[in-house]
């Protein structure tokens, strides 16, 4: 590459001081140096102010923002705000970090692909110490309607609604912003800005390590903040209500997600006995469930037995887990 595009890392950073020297190393030392890496300090209360500013000052690729905090979305609309003359622009979550040479892989395919305005990658799974990949052997292109199609069926490993396992054109995001104030603000942008794109690609590699945890166990997730990505998904349609394509797309992607929290909940409550909590989360998603079924989607499988299946979870949604999960 004759020139070198900036790519712009943008990190939240938040109460990771265990962690955030492991994140920031690993973008640092990316074969691919043409970066500006800006760590978004969100009000932490830890020490990962100081270890922000001391990066800063030994790495000139470094920006430090320091912030009242606001929330994870605030703090990567604020990183967008530092990244408007970048070519090209990806995030770090600050417990995480990435795999040597990512940035390098993903940036020579979108030079040489014009065409393409997202390239994505799996990741590696960090459980107990040990990595377990989670993505595809082969690449693979996606036009703009499979990519859409893709992320709308909820979780995918080939093309997932985290905004940490892709690059990104910085045109292609442009004025999209992160929802401020909620939570589960990836898949509303992540939708919105693969509706702008021609195609994706999928690297056939692990570009991101992805910490699973302990204390943020399967059930202790649960709770009715979940139905924020439900509101996400509809603030999107209300905003592009003239545009019937993303409407689609967004009221599938909503439909997918409440058919596989629902299907979650019992099995982390029910099973274990704890019909009322299961009862008082998903009840928080009816609302959301009552509107999806009546606007337009799409079978993603494509069987008659599936689209048999959608509607009677759209209309009995306790009836059909019940039946299905005993």
């Amino acid at each position: 590459m004759s020139h070198q595009p900036l790519l712009a890392v943008i990190v939240p950073v938040y109460k990771v001081e265990d962690y955030l020297r492991l994140c920031v190393d690993s973008i640092l030392s990316q074969s691919y140096s043409h970066l500006r890496v800006i760590l978004v300090d969100d009000g932490s209360p830890d020490g990962c102010g100081a270890i922000c500013d001391a990066y800063a000052a030994e790495d000139p690729r470094v920006v430090v923002v320091h912030k009242e905090n606001g929330g994870q979305s605030t703090a990567r609309n604020r990183g967008l705000d530092l990244a408007k003359d970048c070519d090209y622009i990806t995030f770090v979550d600050s417990d995480d970090s990435i795999e040597p040479g990512i940035y390098n892989a993903a940036v020579t395919y979108l030079e040489e692909h014009r065409e393409v305005g997202i390239v994505g990658y799996g990741i590696n799974e960090i459980r107990a110490g040990e990595k377990v990949y989670c993505g595809e052997k082969v690449g693979r292109l996606f036009s703009r309607e499979e990519a859409l199609k893709e992320v709308a069926q909820g979780f995918s490993f080939k093309l997932g609604p985290s905004v940490w396992s892709k690059v990104f054109r910085a045109e292609v995001i442009g004025d999209i912003r992160f929802r401020e104030g909620y939570v589960y603000e990836d898949n509303s942008f992540v939708l919105e800005v693969l509706n702008r794109i021609d195609a994706y690609y999928l690297l056939p590699q692990a570009g991101y390590n992805y910490v699973l945890h302990r204390e943020g166990s399967t059930t202790a997730q649960f709770d009715v903040r979940m139905s924020y990505l439900f509101d996400n998904i509809e603030e999107l349609q209300r905003r592009h209500a003239d545009d019937a394509t993303l409407c689609l797309y967004a009221n599938t992607m909503a439909i997918n997600y409440l058919w596989m929290y629902w299907y979650q909940l019992y099995g982390a409550f029910v099973h274990k006995g704890q019909e009322a909590k299961y009862r008082e989360i998903t009840s928080a998603f009816l609302p959301y469930l009552k509107r999806a079924r009546q606007r337009p989607f799409i079978n993603v499988i494509g069987t008659r037995v599936h689209s048999l299946k959608t509607w009677l979870f759209l209309h009995a949604p306790y009836t059909y887990t019940r039946i299905n999960l005993r």
